[in-house]
């Protein structure tokens, strides 16, 4: 114990060292204090170090020497740890050369500034010093502008930046999918308000609502709906000419053609997503990356402006509403159409999830790629710069 004593001892003497004033530099050295000057009573029990040092107070405190020296120590060199860096940040705020292998700090004097780990007059700074000091100390803000992530040059960029980009492309088509995905869950969703509107109107025999609701859904699933995972299969099936309802596929044909040219289409394009991701590059964050589009409200505002553009459909006449209400009502046929929409849905989900996951692996690895893309450039920097600083 008493080895272990003077070896304590002897390790924490001076607390910080001013070395005589040179020519254009002032270094101050940190040197660990002394603990029972600093740390006993100030940031731990007296008892404690009466017992570690002394061993007084061990036997009325239930604790060996051993013990509270192990426990002394430890405090306090998570304190001294703090200190250093507390010291450390004072150096750097104060435009001071910080060397952590030797807890020196060295502010330069006598109109000199410093230069990399030196200080020199002002005129001699060498320019290519001065360059590679800014770049190593503001790396961590600055290092994209020393890096290949620069769209004017072109392929001929690193590995890693090469990589990160065929990384984005693939997030690129991966979000096109679930923007798709989105957009057919909409219309979905709008579908069964107007396939309920057009049922209420079928038990009502509201002749003029009929014609309205059953206009809507033409419109939308024969002339401007695009979705690569359909998004109208059930609606289709309710309006296919081809079924047995002759004079209502003819008056779906009819539909169509009093749909004015100038008239809004209600599509969503997801081809223009890979282009916005490449105006965010590097810095991209999953939450930018996914809010690149919002397919749900264009079809939202498509069929809001439907609902309240002045177009008339064709007149459906009493003959042909009998026979939609023995097709689609007394069928069942719009009932089940909105089961199979709901039934449309689910599988849609299913894929939104799957794809979801895709793009959050594929981000992870563009993270991976941007990290390897900075240690690439620090090592460059610091090779170049190791006989400069």
């Amino acid at each position: 114990m008493k080895l272990l004593q003077t070896i304590f001892a002897a390790l924490f003497i001076f607390i910080l060292v001013v070395t005589p004033v040179l020519a254009g530099k002032d270094v101050r050295k940190y040197e660990i204090p002394d603990v029972r000057e600093v740390y006993c009573g100030a940031e731990v029990a007296p008892y404690y170090c009466k017992c570690a040092f002394h061993n007084q107070q061990c036997k009325a405190r239930e604790i060996s020497q051993d013990a509270a020296f192990e426990y002394v120590l430890s405090g306090f060199q998570d304190w001294n740890r703090q200190k250093i860096q507390a010291v450390a940040e004072q150096c750097l705020k104060g435009d001071g050369y910080w060397d952590k292998s030797d807890w020196e700090c060295t502010y330069c004097t006598e109109g000199d500034v410093l230069s990399g780990k030196k200080c020199v007059a002002p005129k001699k700074i060498d320019p290519e010093v001065a360059e590679c000091s800014a770049a190593i100390d503001n790396f961590d803000t600055q290092w994209d502008k020393y890096s290949d992530f620069d769209d004017r040059l072109g392929n001929d960029v690193s590995y890693e930046v090469q990589q990160f980009n065929v990384t984005l492309d693939a997030i690129g088509l991966a979000l096109d999918e679930v923007e798709d995905i989105e957009y057919a869950l909409a219309l979905e969703e709008e579908f069964r308000i107007e396939m309920r509107a057009y049922k209420e109107a079928l038990v009502l025999n509201i002749r003029q609502n009929i014609t309205k609701a059953i206009f809507r859904l033409a419109w939308v699933t024969y002339n401007t709906t695009k979705s690569a995972y359909g998004g109208k299969g059930s609606i289709e099936k309710l309006l296919d000419p081809g079924n047995n309802i002759e004079v209502a596929g003819a008056t779906m044909k009819l539909i169509q053609s009093h749909i004015p040219p100038d008239a809004k289409s209600l599509q969503f394009d997801t081809t223009t997503t890979s282009g916005k991701l490449k105006s965010i590059a590097w810095n991209a964050t999953l939450e930018v990356m996914e809010s690149s589009a919002d397919p749900a409200s264009v079809v939202k505002q498509g069929m809001k402006d439907l609902k309240s553009a002045a177009v008339g459909g064709p007149d459906i006449t009493p003959e042909e509403v009998a026979i939609l209400r023995t097709q689609h009502l007394d069928n069942d046929a719009v009932t089940k159409a909105i089961a199979d929409s709901h039934a449309e849905s689910a599988q849609l989900r299913v894929k939104l999830y799957q794809e979801g996951q895709v793009v959050l692996e594929l981000y992870d690895e563009l993270q991976e790629w941007k990290f390897k893309e900075q240690e690439r450039v620090l090592n460059n920097l610091e090779e170049q710069c190791k006989d400069k600083i």
